[in-house]
Formats: C-alpha cells, sequence, structure tokens
C-alpha cells in the first residue's frame, strides 16, 4: 500500500480513492456520488467530526486552507471523519504558539481527539486504522500561507499521536469537496472553482472561528 502522497492529483477534477490505496480520475458528471442516491449525506463544518452509524452512510467535508482528515478500521470496516482548521491567529505566529492561549489550541485539536477516541471505543487498533489527509489548499488571497501551515499542523499532531498518514491530496489553488463512504473506506474528491462555493467556505470558517 502506497505511502507516498498523491499531491500530483490536485488539479483533477474528481479522483476516487480506494481503500487499496489506488486511484482513478473521474469523468462523468455522477461520478461525485459515493454510494447509493439514497445513502444519508451527513455534511461536515470546520472543526466537525463525524463518525459511521446507520444514519450516517456517507459523509462530505468542505475545505479550503483546512484540512478533510478521514479514519478507516480495514477489519472493523469502521470510520470517521475530520475537519481540523486552525485559526487566522495561529498561523501569523505559526509555529510559535507560546502566544496563543492553550485553550484555543485545545479547541481546535479536540476534533481529531474525538475522531482518535470514537475509534478506540469501536476497538480500532492503530495498526488497523488508515488515514488519509485533504485540502491545505494555497489560495490566492491566502498571504498567511494558512494552507500549508494547517498541513504542517495536522500532519505534526498526528505524528505525535502515532498515526501514520496512509495518503494525501493537498496543496494546488482550489478548494476540496470530499466524499466518504466509512463502511467501505473508499474516498472522492472534487475540486471546487465557483465563486459561491469560496463564499460559503469562508462564512462557514467565520462562524467557527467565533466559537473558540
Amino acid at each position: 500500500m502506497s505511502q507516498e502522497p498523491t499531491k500530483n492529483y490536485h488539479n483533477k477534477e474528481g479522483v476516487r480513492y480506494s481503500f487499496g490505496g489506488d486511484c482513478r480520475r473521474l469523468t462523468r458528471s455522477g461520478d461525485d456520488l459515493v454510494g447509493h442516491p439514497d445513502e444519508s449525506v451527513s455534511l461536515l463544518l470546520p472543526g466537525e467530526t463525524c463518525f459511521l452509524n446507520d444514519s450516517k452512510k456517507v459523509m462530505v467535508g468542505v475545505v479550503g486552507a483546512g484540512i478533510c482528515i478521514t479514519l478507516f478500521d480495514k477489519k472493523l470496516r469502521f470510520g470517521a471523519m475530520v475537519c481540523p482548521l486552525i485559526t487566522p491567529q495561529m498561523c501569523e505566529i505559526f509555529p510559535k504558539f507560546d502566544q496563543i492561549g492553550d485553550s484555543i489550541i485545545a479547541k481546535v485539536v479536540a476534533p481529531i481527539d474525538n475522531a482518535i477516541s470514537e475509534m478506540k471505543k469501536n476497538g480500532s487498533a492503530k495498526g488497523n486504522v488508515r488515514i488519509r489527509l485533504f485540502g491545505g489548499a494555497d489560495l490566492p488571497d491566502d498571504e498567511l500561507e494558512c494552507g500549508t501551515k494547517n498541513y504542517v499542523f495536522v500532519k505534526e499532531y498526528l505524528k505525535k499521536k502515532q498515526l501514520p498518514v496512509m495518503g494525501e491530496d493537498v496543496g494546488g489553488a482550489n478548494r476540496r469537496r470530499v466524499h466518504f463512504s466509512p463502511e467501505v473506506g473508499s474516498v472522492t474528491r472534487l475540486s471546487l472553482r465557483r465563486d459561491s462555493d469560496f463564499d460559503d467556505l469562508k462564512k462557514s470558517e467565520q462562524l467557527y472561528f467565533d466559537t473558540l
């Protein structure tokens, strides 16, 4: 199973990753649907976490500079998705966080901790968990390079938790919509280019920052 990042795919319209680590480019309009149309979909906003249960068979996250993390246990067929996002203040002083209150950093990493905790509660072992990262885009108005800093922050935090990353689809200039089917571990990533997508994401991010 390849451990190499898949940055060479970030300019494609869409890419589907299977549990086995292979991927293919999507060219048909219907390929952005994961699973069957009647499956329930759970949309994740910045700072949120979602786990597999009977009512949430497909998880969808939208990210720009932020990171979308998918976690999948290959034996239990159980998964989680989380969309952490560091604050603009953290980006500005990165990586010297001594000026940022510990409570803020704790809130930023809480979604990741919640996902890890839920995986453990369901019997997941570190050796069976497969993790992919999406996002970290270098957006045109991102003078602080928050995309790169979000990626580095998340990657280092997962390393601290001794959780290796199986694959990455990061960088580039486009926002991403990530569809995750946690029962089978497959992920579909689509590039978003419309102004409305950007505006909606910025609003969601600001609402998240206001809660910290």
